[in-house]
């Protein structure tokens, strides 16, 4: 099949590498992230806390967040909106999303580290909302 005057071939490798590298950092970095949760949880008694602030999960993560900024933003280029407006665009909706996620998974991971898998478990905090409503009544 020949390319079409309106397709954009350089723009549509971009975002297949760029979604390639993407993925495969968020499943390097989702490892990285279970191995040390295993490994925590094997080693309660000799380890306080879940220790994710690593520096090879930290250069996954950033890997993950510049990829997915570039991916972002090439495929708002497709619209030919310009690739400096697009790449404002992208960085403004991945970066403080990444930031957020970081500091959120920190604290999940805290309480994890606390309370076991029950201080995560939604389903256990609507059951004692539910039952504290109840014994309210």
């Amino acid at each position: 099949m020949l390319p079409q005057a309106h397709s954009l071939p350089a723009i549509s490798s971009a975002i297949l590498l760029t979604t390639f590298f993407a993925i495969a950092l968020g499943f390097v970095f989702k490892d990285m992230l279970e191995y040390q949760v295993d490994f925590w949880a094997k080693n309660r008694q000799t380890q306080a806390k879940i220790d994710y602030k690593k520096p090879q999960m930290l250069i996954a993560y950033l890997g993950l967040t510049f990829f997915l900024t570039f991916f972002v933003g090439e495929c708002l280029s497709v619209f030919q909106i310009g690739y400096l407006f697009a790449g404002g665009i992208a960085l403004f909706v991945v970066l403080p999303t990444a930031l957020l996620m970081w500091l959120q998974l920190g604290s999940m991971l805290e309480l994890l580290s606390r309370g076991g898998s029950e201080a995560i478990s939604i389903d256990t905090y609507l059951e004692e909302k539910a039952m504290k409503i109840a014994a309210k009544k």
